[in-house]
């Protein structure tokens, strides 16, 4: 408004046009994310079947379309959750789906984390949420096996993608490399053994602070360790980096100097939202 006003700053016709519809198009948006994209929502509402406890300080919420099939998504792939009777609420959440994408519910896990994260424990079945989405390109590639290097929660995309691995029988070959604080609170530990049982996946765990019995390795995720189990044909992997920052960082910089091509990476950052 006051560029319009102060004439000297838009003075040719097509200059006020452009900012006209330059600031029109954000207009748009605003309304089309808070007010259209809600109302379109607001026919499609879940309910929670189910609170579950993991190991590790984490809760899985399962969620079961009230009407309907759950929407489709690809593993490895995210949707903003709404816990409300109303999809217009503002406090929606980013969660990656931690299910198969073959399950008829859909379930994300997550840890006490936050002022959200840390009310999932008190959701009681029957509670209604709306989910948006699903988003993101963290996802498998066709004929290219798996190669994970995830730290903490942050294993819920690759969990997603294993489990789908799992229910549709591929025989694919994956590897995930697996940091956390022990050995003994990992979220998922017994599920992945099982899943090691029907799908090609060697899991390597590496806890930062191990208890004296530990034989594996331990410590921090490093060059090293990666270059300890990087496949020789790395050419045939995708490989998929998400947790903490500090492990994301050093995860790219090390498959890049053990000469993994960028396109072949892919990194999901959630501390930025």
């Amino acid at each position: 408004t006051h560029s319009v006003q102060v004439a000297h700053y838009l003075d040719p016709i097509w200059k006020k046009v452009a900012i006209a519809l330059y600031l029109g198009a954000f207009m748009y948006l605003t309304i089309h994310t808070r007010l259209i994209r809600p109302w379109l929502n607001r026919k499609k509402p879940y309910s929670v079947v189910e609170v579950k406890e993991e190991l590790g300080e984490a809760y899985s919420l399962k969620l079961r379309p009230k009407s309907g099939k759950a929407l489709d998504f690809i593993p490895g792939q995210f949707a903003w959750i709404t816990i409300n009777d109303s999809p217009f609420s503002l406090q929606q959440h980013p969660f990656s789906f931690s299910s198969s994408a073959r399950d008829k519910d859909i379930v994300f896990t997550t840890k006490e984390a936050g002022d959200f994260t840390s009310t999932w424990k008190n959701i009681k079945p029957g509670t209604i949420a709306f989910l948006e989405g699903p988003f993101g390109s963290f996802t498998p590639l066709k004929d290219s096996n798996f190669f994970f290097i995830m730290g903490g929660i942050g294993v819920t995309p690759a969990l997603s993608m294993l489990r789908t691995m799992r229910d549709e029988k591929d025989p694919r070959k994956a590897i995930l490399i697996y940091g956390n604080e022990n050995e003994k609170d990992v979220t998922f530990l017994d599920e992945l053994k099982d899943i090691a049982q029907e799908v090609d996946v060697q899991v390597v765990h590496v806890p930062e602070k191990p208890s004296d019995d530990w034989k594996g390795d331990k410590g921090f995720v490093d060059e090293d360790l990666l270059k300890k189990y990087m496949p020789e044909d790395k050419e045939n992997y995708t490989f998929y980096i998400c947790g903490p920052t500090p492990l994301m960082d050093v995860a790219e910089e090390s498959l890049h100097n053990l000469g993994v091509n960028w396109r072949q990476i892919y990194a999901e950052r959630f501390e930025m939202v």
